[in-house]
């Protein structure tokens, strides 16, 4: 009875470990992304990809406030655009939003 109990145990144990390790985080090769492969994204992942770009390419200038429903507008300004256009540049479509967004600020702020 304890040889099938540690069997099993073994089973258990090289299952979890394989399981773990087949749940490595996907590397995301974001100079390349398509909107398409950004809309494929899960959801909870596309704004973090967003907000990474968004920051990287120094796209918003130089503001460093961020407001949350500012946040999500312009994420979902990135989404309608990738939604249109699924085989343009994702980064094109976060630099464009940014650049509309800056030309639509007040002048002073």
């Amino acid at each position: 009875m304890t040889g099938r109990f540690l069997r099993w145990a073994l089973l258990g144990t090289v299952l979890a470990v394989s399981a773990a390790v087949a749940e490595e985080p996907k590397r995301i090769d974001v100079k390349n992304l398509s909107c398409k492969d950004w809309l494929a994204l899960p959801d909870d992942v596309r704004p973090l990809v967003v907000a990474w770009v968004h920051g990287y390419t120094r796209a918003g200038g130089e503001n460093w406030v961020f407001e949350a429903g500012s946040g999500r507008e312009f994420i979902a300004s990135v989404q309608a655009k990738c939604e249109r256009h699924p085989e343009a540049s994702f980064r094109y479509q976060v630099m464009q939003t940014a650049k509309e967004r800056q030309a639509a600020k007040p002048k002073g702020k």
